[in-house]
């Protein structure tokens, strides 16, 4: 699906040369680092700002709760939200979210809009449950040279989703898929949420199946340059993150929380409302009256040969990274951030772990991912979780602890930002998560050396001999880290 110099090559231009040919971070769109019915009152100092420090019970008019466990054994409502607040943990402020939930979408919209004439900020975002119905969304993200090329982007996306979905075959109409756009002025960035109201998902199992195929096709669009190289737009801008089985998004009109403040210049406001229904901004909002119907994940595939060509290219890369014997299978959002093609190396070679412990492994594996990981968010963030899993592991033994501790901290050094103490934070919040182990780091290994024999046994051996160390209870696990 190629696309050549109808849609700005001026503009284009420029971001090509502003950003290395394209830049943001590569796919996923995470590294580590205006509305046709209400005025922007919210992006000016008129706009009222509190201080969001601390745990409050009562906020914008709700019970909250301090996690999802609590908010759901309430049982408050069906349209469950989140909201972001700072609170002091030693010498370190951290952000935490709460949990609460109203009664229907217009309940949402009601206290957004009285906020709007109030001329207030809020940090209201959605939250989509698992067997929850939602629309097809995306969540953009760049430098903000891309600002300039906004409508082309937009235009593309659109483009895009017809082209997936086979909208001529389909017989939709030419003014079908009017996605609904959100965009704030962040100075640091270019930044937009989109929502295309008339593809709807039953829940997230029935979103995953064809979120799986269409993010691992983003680099089908690709934009022709006047120099002659390509472009793969959206495969620089979406981010790839969230979609997970609980997924909090920051809803209409939705500011960031920054030092106890609500920054004005990050507020999501709408460009407009499809069929004027300011609900149709919320992506976990369905009206079944603007729904298209949707043809079978095997369909589209069935019908598209390059669609078909850019889904088996991943799946095979993906299934060929795991251990023989290990389950291939991982999931939409791991699958479109940890196995990402940009990540896989030239070379040859064998990478021999067989009779290494378990803390050699580490070391080693660690050193054979491409550098790119550590500025990636969600690699970074993954990678964290297996650290904190080898600290549990190895909670009696200081010495194989220190080594698992320099191990990461080498790693994470590839990231110019980084900042021992911001690691050391990130390991601790695993605590009591779901985390990932030593097969994680080794596959990624694989995966990122297509071309190299990475041999392993299935019986790993324990640092300090052949009994597995005994665990402590998880907070003991990071005590006295760093």
């Amino acid at each position: 699906m190629r696309l050549a110099g109808a849609h700005g090559s001026r503009s284009l231009r420029a971001v090509a040369r502003g950003t290395g040919g394209g830049g943001g971070g590569g796919a996923g769109g995470q590294v580590r680092s205006k509305s046709a019915s209400t005025p922007s009152v919210l992006r000016t100092s008129s706009a009222v700002h509190r201080q969001h420090t601390g745990f409050k019970r009562r906020e914008y008019g709700l019970q909250w709760y301090q996690s999802r466990d609590a908010l759901l054994q309430a049982d408050p409502g069906p349209v469950l939200v989140g909201t972001s607040y700072e609170y002091a943990k030693g010498e370190r402020v951290t952000q935490a979210r709460k949990y609460s939930a109203f009664q229907s979408h217009e309940d949402y919209w009601e206290v957004v809009n009285d906020r709007l004439n109030d001329g207030l900020l809020h940090n209201l975002h959605e939250v989509l449950q698992e067997r929850e119905a939602r629309c097809l969304y995306f969540d953009l993200d760049g430098p903000p040279s891309y600002r300039a090329i906004h409508n082309e982007i937009i235009s593309l996306l659109r483009q895009y989703v017809w082209w997936f979905f086979g909208g001529e075959r389909r017989g939709w109409r030419p003014e079908a898929l009017e996605p609904v756009v959100l965009t704030s002025e962040d100075p640091n960035k270019y930044s937009a949420h989109v929502v295309f109201p008339e593809v709807q998902f039953r829940d997230h199992a029935h979103q995953e199946e064809y979120i799986k195929v269409l993010l691992s096709a983003l680099p089908a669009l690709t934009v022709d340059m006047p120099d002659g190289s390509s472009l793969p737009l959206l495969e620089k801008l979406v981010d790839c993150v969230p979609y997970s089985r609980f997924q909090l998004f920051r809803g209409p009109y939705a500011c960031k929380l920054k030092q106890g403040q609500l920054r004005a210049d990050t507020c999501l406001e709408p460009e407009g409302y499809f069929r004027s229904d300011p609900l149709a901004a919320f992506a976990s909002h369905v009206d079944p009256g603007y729904a298209l119907a949707l043809p079978s994940v095997e369909q589209l595939l069935a019908e598209n040969e390059e669609l078909r060509h850019f889904r088996n290219s991943r799946s095979s890369s993906i299934s060929l990274s795991a251990r023989r014997g290990q389950n291939g299978m991982v999931s939409s959002v791991d699958e479109a951030n940890l196995f990402q093609p940009l990540f896989q190396m030239l070379g040859e070679g064998e990478l021999d772990l067989v009779g290494m412990t378990d803390v050699e492994q580490f070391e080693t594996a660690l050193k054979w991912l491409h550098p790119y990981r550590a500025t990636q968010f969600w690699s970074w963030f993954r990678l964290s979780g297996v650290t904190y899993s080898m600290l549990a592991r190895y909670t009696d033994d200081p010495g194989a602890r220190r080594r698992i501790w320099d191990a990461h901290f080498a790693w994470s050094r590839g990231y110019e930002s980084f900042d021992k103490e911001e690691n050391v934070y990130a390991i601790e919040r695993c605590q009591g998560r779901p985390v990932s182990g030593l097969s994680l780091l080794t596959r990624l290994a694989r995966f990122d050396n297509p071309g190299m024999t990475v041999r392993e046994t299935v019986m790993r051996i324990a640092f300090s001999g052949l009994e597995r160390p005994r665990k402590k209870p998880a907070a003991e696990v990071v005590r006295a880290a760093a």
